[in-house]
């Protein structure tokens, strides 16, 4: 690592022109495009916007956005063929109507001297926001379905609304996975006669929001969406803080809300759950609102706190009527070590708990001080461009077609241990056989339209499972860092484990150390399938309901998403989707398809942070700890495969691996009976499905937030209904050993905060035993329970 250092005190006595991102040479592009000349960088200012704060940039904006027949019409809810990437040089950048953001699109700032997009007094009261991701159509709906809105960023920007009069918002963000705003500050009104938000969200199934700072207005922020994680938000002055609108899971990290009426409103009926996390109030009348009342057995309004610091707060919580639930201290300092609300299963329940008595474990070795980790994705401002080497100084084409193998490797091994950081181009890297990238790498790819695509007969026999991307091999020490790329597959590559990650980082044990962090992968996302370029779409693999069992083999097109190896240890992952597609996003009507994975993230290693992540539609499970230890998750989000059962598991995945573990259906399923009274006569609840998650003698794993979904039986929704019975699969969420010894849960310690599913009888399986159900945590669509220990937690922590 002694490079990397010297080269950070090096370029730090420097002072850059400008943000490397402004002027490093264009090679990328836009292969599956039929326009050769498609643009994928567009400087604002290039395409005639003046930044001078005077000037009306709207249309300059707007065309510089629009521009190459991208996806953005009515009509078109999906590409991959057009993405952009559009650039902001320092200036305020004054706007009369809203910008109007198109599919696959990332509106990037100079984070050195960060740009202002400003709307002018004129702005019309009636527009939704300065920045609108997904307008409304005359129709009443969205443009773009928001739980299909992937592969966005918002990074470095201001919103300023200060200027209008009456109702303003910075941006309007419906948003699913693979999306951030990160490094941005909102400007708003406090004035008592106006109502401005900094960010509206009503609809998707997110996402990741991190390093945001709001000033003034009505409401700081109003979300509502599936399931959200948000790190590092500030609030200074709003009226109201966060609007909770409503959810289903919602994980917050180091808040800091200073000067407010109100912090957090979650009274709305529509809250599923909330989790709050190192966090802190300052001179704020009412923290939380919660429309939860005393007494209430369901799983509405379910609240877990953890390390939460109050400071002149004269209420920690009130209920919607306004009546204190929990006091604070009006002219003094409150310390929450743990607080929760809501149905507890320690390991057996459902017990219900309302008060500030509940015991957290929180292991230290996933601590930096008294806070949980956490690390922002490096936009490495303090370089200039010539410390970037560009894949395509080694002579990768990046065209979807040529064999870029070799070109990528002698590219990784080039800046292994240098004070250079590899470039992906935008661009389609087939590669025929593994990718490794070495110890103390740094890669960064041009934004998420770099794609390396494993593809040909090395990765083709299930037998021989082969990495597309290798990150060290077992035994390397070093660090990586490695953000905005997507790895996946073309065709038939049934051997393809996407990534495979070994590498042992050096960082602190007991604490991690700021000088030695651990590596990190930010917005690197796993896709298989459904993309043009993937032969993997509508024309290939369409969605087969009614042929029994039929599995097309040129679809089976991996083995694994990724697999963090036993002898990995010490990396922060934050906003990764590993992604088996379910539909076609270049198909205008999104058209399902039926693409083949067995596996999605396996864990082994230790000191693991997985941070607002998701993993969905592989077959046998999404995620499975083995032997894992010290590992952190929060918001992770799941969803089975859509087919099954038809086929069940493990089908058409019959070779399956005793030696990581694969789950054994028949044996589990022989078991499984149906608690008795919970699914309407005459029905079943089919067992061999995939698990959402899947917990095996493992230690120290924290789960702060989890969704894990089954709305399908077959293609048919009808299953994922209270009326149902919540029936589409018996069990999603397994703690023990996989092999039914209830013994050896003792050795286990496992904690899950908050966790909400859909479709699922079983809650919770503890080996053998289905601890919780649905009908016990009735909440929103989703059921939700507060907090699920482990028996080798519950003993120690005495619940």
């Amino acid at each position: 690592m002694k490079s990397f250092f010297v080269f950070l005190l090096a370029a730090a006595s420097v002072a850059w022109a400008a943000y490397w991102m402004e002027d490093i040479p264009r090679h990328g592009i836009a292969p599956f495009n039929p326009d050769k000349e498609y643009p994928i960088f567009r400087n604002v200012k290039q395409w005639g916007a003046k930044g001078d704060g005077v000037t009306d940039d709207t249309a300059a904006i707007n065309a510089a956005i629009s521009h190459g027949n991208r996806c953005g019409g009515a009509g078109c809810v999906g590409s991959t063929t057009t993405p952009a990437i559009l650039y902001f040089p320092p200036g305020t950048y004054l706007i009369t109507t809203p910008i109007v953001g198109f599919y696959y699109t990332q509106l990037i700032g100079d984070p050195t001297k960060m740009p202002v997009i400003k709307a002018a007094p004129n702005f019309p009261t009636e527009a939704i926001a300065l920045l609108d991701a997904d307008p409304y159509m005359n129709s009443g709906k969205l443009n773009f379905q928001a739980t299909n809105v992937f592969y966005r960023q918002v990074r470095n920007l201001g919103f300023d609304t200060r200027a209008v009069r009456g109702k303003a918002t910075g941006i309007h963000w419906p948003s699913s996975q693979s999306t951030l705003i990160q490094n941005c500050a909102f400007h708003l009104s406090s004035d008592p006669e106006d109502t401005h938000v900094g960010i509206f969200m009503e609809e998707g199934s997110g996402g990741m929001m991190a390093d945001l700072v709001f000033y003034g207005g009505k409401y700081g922020a109003q979300f509502g969406n599936q399931q959200y994680t948000m790190r590092n938000l500030t609030f200074y002055g709003s009226d109201t803080a966060i609007n909770q609108i409503w959810n289903w899971g919602w994980t917050y990290k180091s808040l800091k809300i200073v000067n407010s009426r109100v912090g957090i409103n979650m009274s709305s009926p529509d809250v599923g759950s909330v989790t709050l996390l190192d966090s802190s109030f300052v001179n704020v009348s009412t923290a939380l609102v919660t429309g939860r009342v005393p007494g209430n057995n369901s799983g509405l309004g379910s609240l877990v706190i953890q390390n939460v610091l109050y400071t002149n707060v004269p209420t920690v919580l009130a209920g919607a009527d306004g009546k204190p639930l929990l006091l604070g201290d009006p002219s003094g300092t409150v310390h929450d070590e743990g607080y929760a609300r809501g149905n507890v299963y320690a390991p057996h329940g459902p017990s219900l708990l309302e008060g500030r008595e509940f015991a957290f474990s929180q292991p230290a070795t996933l601590k930096l001080g008294d806070r949980y980790y956490e690390r922002s994705k490096p936009q490495y401002e303090e370089y200039p461009s010539s410390a970037f080497m560009s894949a395509r100084d080694h002579y990768a084409a990046g065209d979807g077609q040529t064999d870029d193998t070799h070109a990528l490797n002698a590219l990784f091994q080039a800046v292994a241990g240098s004070s250079y950081i590899a470039y992906l181009d935008a661009g389609y890297y087939k590669v025929s056989d593994t990718i490794f990238i070495p110890p103390n790498t740094r890669v960064v790819g041009e934004g998420l339209a770099a794609v390396i695509m494993g593809a040909g007969e090395k990765f083709s026999d299930q037998s021989k499972p082969r990495p597309v991307v290798q990150v060290g091999k077992p035994g390397d020490v070093g660090f990586v860092e490695m953000s905005d790329f997507i790895v996946s597959t073309q065709g038939a590559t049934a051997g393809a484990v996407m990534i495979e990650y070994n590498l042992n980082t050096p960082a602190g044990e007991n604490t991690c150390s700021p000088g030695e962090p651990p590596s990190g992968l930010w917005d690197v996302h796993i896709r298989v399938g459904g993309y043009t370029g993937s032969n993997l779409q509508v024309a290939e693999c369409p969605i087969t309901p009614q042929q029994h069992n039929y599995v097309n083999p040129s679809c089976v097109a991996g083995y694994m998403g990724m697999h963090i190896t036993p002898s990995a240890r010490n990396v922060y992952m934050e906003n990764n989707w590993v992604w088996v597609a379910d539909h076609d996003i270049d198909d205008w009507n999104s058209t399902r398809i039926n693409v083949f994975v067995p596996r999605g993230m396996l864990v082994e290693g230790s000191r693991i942070w997985l941070v607002g992540s998701s993993v969905e539609h592989y077959t046998l499970y999404q995620y499975q700890l083995v032997n894992a230890s010290d590992v952190w998750m929060g918001q992770i989000q799941t969803e089975t495969p859509y087919y099954q059962p038809n086929p069940p598991a493990p089908h058409p995945f019959t070779q399956l691996n005793a030696a990581i573990r694969d789950p054994d259906f028949a044996a589990d399923c022989q078991h499984y009976a149906a608690p008795s009274g919970l699914m309407k006569a005459g029905t079943s609840a089919p067992c061999a499905m995939a698990w959402g998650l899947r917990i095996l003698d493992s230690t120290n794993v924290v789960v702060f937030g989890a969704g894990l979904y089954s709305f399908f039986n077959n293609y048919d929704t009808s299953c994922s209904t209270v009326e149902a019975g919540e029936n589409c699969q018996a069990r999603i969420f397994w703690v023990g050993d996989g092999g039914g010894n209830a013994a050896d849960s003792n050795k286990m310690s496992v904690e899950l905060y908050n966790l909400n599913t859909v479709g699922s009888v079983s809650m919770i399986t503890q080996d053998q035993l289905d601890m919780a159900t649905w009908d016990q945590n009735k909440a929103t669509f989703a059921s939700t329970l507060a907090v699920f220990l482990s028996d080798g937690v519950a003993k120690e922590l005495g619940a």
